[in-house]
């Protein structure tokens, strides 16, 4: 981050309040009361007003802005007493601006699963305890600021049998409401597909996708709608078009401790319902409760998690049901 070095102080926060910038914390209160009554006139720029007048009426946010605009303000630099001279500030800003370049080093983060299938019954018969394993890996990467890549890829065995497959997916930022996708996905399941997402509301957003198959040609569409019901809940409605069309209704509610999720399903060939109940005891630990009820098998989960590390965390399911 560079201080500027021409003379020219930045204005244009002064300008929103048609003040100096040499007007006392007094003239700055002034002039932000007469621009609020004027509020219906006011509209297209009031929201920049306030933010001009929640700046310049801090004193050290303020010194942060003569010197480097709006540029140091959105650094992250945190104010406090301790920072009240402009070689302060600018120390600080210089630390955050190597972080930041460090942090763009490290934009790739793989992350990776191992999960093992144990089966009590078989073991009482005289089976051998373990009936499956799978594994999965993924590393991301953070291109630029719009563009993202990930390239994952899982292996799963249960009794004698097993598969696995490869994915790759590109993802780019068309604009701060719309995003698109593209994915490649070899295996048993070979399969390209685009998807795209847009903001229609500060509440609501659109998925729509289509994916096909390179092993028969078969074509399916998809489209997810979802709306945010509350600060802390939303609900949403898929829709799936192909060869096992259905439809599937869901919500879900996250808070400090609990999230809670349903989905009623329907398709073509099949319908089902499914919950869960999660709650969190502590930052580290958390437990879980899952039901499923279909055409297909009627289930029921219980289990937990606990995190052992900054990496990793262990979970333990035990799940019983009828098939």
């Amino acid at each position: 981050m560079e201080e500027k070095d021409e003379g020219i102080p930045n204005r244009e926060l002064y300008a929103l309040l048609n003040i100096s910038p040499d007007a006392s914390t007094e003239q700055i209160r002034k002039a932000y009361r007469q621009w609020a009554q004027m509020k219906e006139i006011a509209t297209e720029n009031f929201q920049r007003i306030c933010e001009a007048y929640e700046i310049l009426s801090d004193e050290n946010k303020r010194m942060i802005y003569d010197i480097y605009g709006m540029e140091g303000l959105n650094s992250g630099l945190e104010l406090g007493p301790k920072l009240n001279k402009a070689e302060e500030i600018k120390e600080e800003l210089e630390k955050l601006r190597r972080r930041k370049e460090q942090e763009k080093l490290a934009h790739i983060r793989p992350t990776g699963s191992i999960m093992a299938n144990l089966s009590l019954p078989d073991f009482c018969e005289g089976d051998g305890i373990m009936k499956g394993m799978a594994m999965a890996s993924e590393v991301q990467s953070q291109m630029s600021k719009r563009i993202a890549v990930a390239i994952g890829g899982n292996l799963a065995v249960t009794g004698n049998s097993g598969g696995g497959a490869a994915t790759a997916v590109l993802k780019h930022q068309i604009s701060s409401v719309a995003s698109i996708e593209l994915m490649a996905s070899a295996g048993l399941r070979s399969i390209i597909g685009i998807e795209t997402t847009r903001h229609l509301s500060p509440h609501s957003s659109a998925t729509a996708g289509l994916a096909m198959s390179l092993k028969d040609g078969s074509i399916n569409l998809s489209n997810l709608w979802t709306r945010q019901l509350s600060q802390t809940s939303n609900g949403n409605i898929q829709l799936l078009l192909g060869t096992e069309s259905s439809i599937a209704v869901g919500w879900q509610k996250k808070e400090e401790k609990i999230s809670v999720a349903g989905e009623i399903k329907f398709g073509t060939s099949s319908f089902g319902a499914s919950a869960h109940y999660t709650h969190r005891f502590s930052s580290k630990s958390h437990g879980r409760i899952t039901g499923r009820l279909g055409s297909n098998a009627l289930e029921f989960e219980i289990g937990g998690g606990r995190r052992i590390s900054d990496f990793s965390t262990v979970r333990m399911l035990y799940s019983i049901g009828i098939q």
